[in-house]
């Protein structure tokens, strides 16, 4: 026989030798033995579709799920030291090893605990970073979906009353850019069910009450108001100017005094107030508040256009 052909012969040979122990060897984790076992969080609830990788070193292995009791089992396998892989949304990984004497040794079950990472899990903290990246770019339908998202999630169900008010006031912030009041107003009422001594909520509704033609809901909400817990003018003036864009002058007025009685230099007040009163012909309260602003800012735009209308009312 020629020294290629012996070759040729060799490596038939040689192949033939592979494809017989490269089978063997993938089943070699294989035989009568069996382990089983359960996985439960910190709190001991268990845990189901954990997924877990069985495997003997160096012979191969398989994998399998818990079910919806935690509970695993994986009959059919070798003795020896077998390393197991745990992993599951919204908890660490966790890697174990159990000896199997014999394939005839029945051992305890395995009883597995998983910790959740420090922080918020990493869905929840992706619905935060995609409901704020939304918002900065103006997708408030987006951004509302996020937070809504976020909003329903366990860990915030169960977590402080602060964390759940920061997200019900994102969502009502987006509602209030969607022009969805209605809605907007559920969130910001939730936000008062969980503090109800939150004057600044009680104001926001207010004006998003009226912002949205929903006045018997602001002068509901704005009677629960404590004047003397408002001490930012701001917070009147704001109220005053909603309700002067609503044709309400009766009640933007009551609201611009108010502002005034908290800030007497309060110069947009005086204006607005004066406005308020031409448009329901009080002349004399008109003049009055415009005296006022040319008082205190005779430089300034309101001043200059209050002059001109004080000699206009001559």
């Amino acid at each position: 026989m020629s020294i290629k052909r012996v070759a040729l012969v060799v490596a038939a040979l040689v192949v033939a030798a592979l494809a017989l122990t490269v089978p063997a060897a993938a089943q070699d984790w294989k035989g009568m033995g069996r382990m089983a076992g359960k996985v439960t969080d910190a709190d001991g609830k268990p845990i189901a579709d954990v997924t877990i990788k069985f495997e003997l070193p160096g012979r191969g292995g398989t994998s399998g799920k818990t079910d919806k009791n935690g509970k695993w089992a994986l009959g059919g396998i070798a003795a020896g030291n077998w390393s197991l892989d745990f992993e599951a949304a919204g908890f660490l990984p966790k890697s174990i090893s159990v000896s199997l004497p014999g394939e005839s040794t029945r051992i305890l079950p395995v009883e597995v605990k998983l910790d959740k990472p420090a922080g918020p899990p990493p869905e929840l903290l992706a619905a935060l970073n995609n409901g704020d990246a939304a918002f900065k770019a103006g997708r408030y339908a987006e951004a509302r979906a996020e937070y809504e998202k976020a909003l329903a999630h366990e860990t915030v169900r169960t977590a402080e009353a602060s964390v759940r008010s920061n997200l019900h006031r994102q969502i009502a912030f987006c509602l209030s850019r969607e022009k969805n009041y209605a809605q907007e107003l559920l969130h910001l009422e939730a936000i008062l069910a969980l503090e109800p001594q939150n004057t600044d909520v009680k104001i926001l509704l207010a004006s998003e009450a009226i912002e949205g033609g929903l006045i018997d809901k602001a002068v509901e909400v704005l009677a629960a108001v404590n004047d003397s817990a408002v001490t930012n003018p701001d917070i009147f003036y704001n109220i005053g100017v909603s309700f002067r864009n609503k044709d309400k002058t009766d009640a933007a007025i009551v609201y611009f005094t108010k502002t005034v009685a908290l800030d007497p230099q309060y110069v947009d007040a005086y204006f607005q107030r004066a406005l308020s009163y031409f448009g329901q012909q009080k002349l004399a309260e008109t003049k009055a508040d415009f005296r006022k602003v040319v008082e205190l800012a005779p430089d300034g735009a309101e001043g200059q256009t209050a002059k001109k209308a004080l000699e206009q009312l001559k």
